[in-house]
């Protein structure tokens, strides 16, 4: 098959999808993938061919809207701003490369926020798409939206399942006045009606593919059957070599805890780092802090505080006792998969959701808004996680669980069968 995908966003919003893409590759399948061309890496020697697309998503992130996305934290208002910004600057771009992309295509493969325009793109071609997510953002009653600050109190069913449909409507209307614009002067098709796509989307029928773990989170019962919680979708680096340094570093003492944001941008990351540095003082432990997108780094060389910029997680989780995290749901899995426990410092969108579930399943040491985010409180945590057994053996068999799943293989399976079903359907 010649398969299409497209995924934007950070580079944990991008690595499911290019893990997924590559695992298609490597069942005989022609994969392009449209994203930033910063991620080039992520595919390459893969098999999977990257188009880039315009943007820089590390500079879109330093902007002023983003900013306020950071500084207001969960609200759904600034990370809606924050996205439309830079949606309305990119979307009519990335819709017409998209579209030259999937002439001669078989499928679409849109992750996440691209879906609005990957079944506009499949429509105006007449192809199948399937959809893709890293987070479980279908209504349902079991649990409330990924999206939205979690609750304070334990929700009924019917209130989880009105918040996923009022935050879906909300990020639609948002969107809304671009994508009808992209329809109608790129497409030349008919605007989405005001309550957006969704109808459609599940009148087609197509597969929904979830790129997380059954053993974290199950599919709900009231979920429809072309639902599919695949398990993880891992990007895995064999070929990397650990430097000398850390390698000593991780030989001279009791295994150290991981402290990293990812692409996470704290106002004033020199602050950040000194109540991170503190706080591993004051829990009595060794740490690896991996500076990120944000910048965090100690304010000079210490024996107890290894600095990196960056490492891959399934290379380097293995070697550390605690992962203390942002909640991305890419660095949430690789945490989770290395079977110890959590600490998570969430920033915005679907962070909330995974800190408070690792929290539910007893996982984590428990959870500090990056706005609240003080020594004491972080040790305390850390030291939680550190000590308490039943945190860590659950976590220690959470970890045996998803290390035996294999979630490419399950995605890569519905994606052929629903392929094939549709070719079968076309026949005369």
């Amino acid at each position: 098959m010649r398969i299409v995908m497209m995924a934007l966003g950070s580079r944990g919003d991008i690595q499911p999808f290019a893990a997924l893409a590559a695992g298609l590759a490597a069942r005989g399948h022609a994969v392009r993938l449209l994203t930033y061309a910063g991620f080039a890496d992520l595919v390459e020697g893969r098999g999977v061919t990257l188009v880039p697309v315009d943007g820089d998503i590390r500079e879109d992130l330093g902007s002023e809207a983003a900013q306020k996305m950071f500084d207001e934290g969960a609200s759904p208002l600034a990370v809606a701003g924050a996205i439309r910004d830079v949606s309305e600057r990119y979307a009519p771009g990335w819709a017409k490369a998209l579209l030259e992309a999937a002439r001669t295509a078989d499928l679409i493969i849109p992750a996440g926020a691209t879906s609005f325009i990957g079944a506009t793109v499949a429509e105006k071609l007449g192809i199948p798409y399937v959809q893709a997510y890293p987070q479980p953002n279908l209504p349902t009653r079991a649990f409330p939206s990924p999206l939205a600050p979690p609750p304070k109190t334990k929700p009924s069913g019917f209130a989880n399942w009105l918040q996923s449909w009022a935050v879906a409507l909300f990020f639609w209307q948002v969107f809304r006045p671009g994508v009808n614009r992209i329809r109608r002067d790129v497409f030349d098709l008919p605007p989405y009606p005001f309550p957006g796509p969704y109808w459609r989307m599940q009148r087609d029928g197509g597969p929904v593919l979830f790129g997380h773990s059954p053993s974290v989170l199950a599919k709900p019962d009231d979920w429809p059957a072309a639902a599919y919680v695949t398990g993880y979708w891992f990007l895995d680096h064999p070929e990397w070599e650990m430097p000398f340094e850390l390698a000593e570093f991780l030989a001279g003492g009791p295994r150290p805890i991981y402290v990293g944001f990812g692409s996470m941008m704290p106002g004033d990351a020199a602050a950040t780092s000194a109540k991170v540095v503190a706080a591993v003082r004051r829990a009595g432990c060794r740490a690896i802090l991996a500076g990120g997108w944000g910048g965090l780094k100690p304010d000079a060389p210490a024996p107890d505080i290894f600095w990196l910029d960056g490492a891959p997680h399934d290379r380097l989780f293995c070697h550390v006792d605690v992962v203390v995290h942002h909640g991305g749901a890419g660095t949430t899995a690789a945490g989770l998969r290395s079977g110890v426990p959590a600490v998570v410092v969430p920033f915005l969108a679907d962070q909330f959701f995974w800190a408070w579930w690792l929290e539910k399943m007893g996982v984590s040491g428990g959870t500090i808004r990056h706005r609240e985010l003080d020594a004491e409180r972080l040790a305390a945590a850390i030291r939680l996680a550190m000590e308490d057994p039943a945190i860590r053996q659950r976590a220690a068999f959470l970890g045996r669980r998803i290390r035996d799943e294999n979630g490419i293989a399950e995605a890569v399976r519905v994606i052929e069968g629903a392929v094939g079903q549709v070719e079968a359907r076309a026949e005369p």
